[in-house]
């Protein structure tokens, strides 16, 4: 028998900051998106750090990782789209390249098809990956390292690289903590940690609530927002060194999807349409379009707006490892 989670009901769950009580969010509703399950969603009354909870088992997650989640072969994304993603991860690759030495180790976390270590490869930077899936690490360069499994699970040479990157990986860990502690084991003494994650404490996470695009269930198993992510990183060795809530990457299109689910149009139908992998008419592929195009500058705008501010809807750490390892 099913019971209620009703919102704002105290649940009891441990957690790594200390606390061991929750409130309740709500719960998911039942959709194709997330196999036609219930999730419930809670909020750490010590941290905040928000959680599906219980967490799906295995065979939930399997389903949520069919191969359709990563897109087509060959490419994650349809057209011009692809290119634009493209053009973001050559941004990330200047920036971290600003903050390793030349020619120093790079380790992504969750890499994909390895496109972006590709970029950091041809700039003469030594690169590495971990990823869940083999038929996404299949896909990368062959000439590019990808380890496959968790990291957790992976044997890596300690204190041995320059910057670990996390790219919207993080919030899908079983593990957020251990994790955190394995890749601090990983760095050499002040080498850097980027983390980009949803930002749950964001403005747009608000005004959607459940609707909200990047909460994604059952995938994203939590959410971090300042507070929660600063603890975590803190307690774990690391000297938080920038934190920023802007990216033009994830931001508008979070708006423009979140106000398409907050209307009842099937979760996050414009982005499967994107990655290619919906049966949807072609009427109803242009009103997307026409949806995102109309909603475009608006979104930038309010996304701008609310990242002035430090509530925008990602949330993008640099963390430096120090002198010595936490614990």
């Amino acid at each position: 028998m099913r019971t209620e989670v009703v919102e704002n009901r105290r649940v009891q769950r441990v957690c790594w900051c200390g606390s061991n009580e929750a409130r309740s969010l709500g719960r998911f509703p039942r959709d194709a998106t997330n196999g036609d399950a219930e999730f419930p969603l809670v909020q750490c009354e010590g941290c905040g750090v928000q959680a599906i909870f219980p967490q799906p088992n295995d065979a939930q997650l399997t389903a949520a990782y069919s191969h359709e989640y990563y897109g087509r072969p060959g490419k994650k994304f349809v057209g011009l789209v692809s290119s634009v993603i493209g053009w973001f991860q050559g941004s990330r690759a200047r920036q971290v390249a600003k903050l390793a030495p030349q020619g120093g180790r790079i380790l992504d976390v969750g890499c994909g098809r390895a496109s972006f270590l590709a970029k950091m490869q041809r700039r003469g930077f030594a690169v590495e990956g971990t990823e869940r899936s083999a038929e996404a690490a299949a896909q990368a360069p062959a000439e590019i390292p990808v380890h496959v499994g968790d990291l957790l699970d992976i044997v890596l040479p300690k204190e041995s690289y320059d910057v670990i990157t996390v790219w919207h990986v993080f919030e899908h860990v079983r593990q957020p903590s251990e994790t955190i502690r394995k890749i601090r084991s990983l760095l050499r003494p002040g080498g850097r940690l980027i983390i980009a994650v949803p930002n749950a404490q964001s403005t747009q996470a608000k005004r959607y609530g459940l609707h909200w695009f990047h909460h994604d269930p059952p995938r994203h198993l939590f959410g971090f927002g300042p507070v929660s992510l600063k603890l975590l990183l803190t307690e774990n060795g690391f000297d938080i060194e920038k934190i920023s809530t802007y990216s033009l990457e994830q931001n508008p299109f979070g708006e423009i999807q979140s106000r398409l689910n907050a209307r009842g149009v099937p979760r996050d139908r414009l982005y499967n349409q994107l990655k290619g992998i919906t049966n949807d008419s072609w009427a109803r592929r242009i009103g997307g379009l026409a949806s995102m195009a109309l909603w475009a500058v608006p979104a930038v705008v309010r996304s701008t707006l609310e990242s002035s501010n430090s509530n925008g809807a990602s949330l993008i750490v640099i963390a430096r490892a120090g002198k010595h390892h936490a614990g």
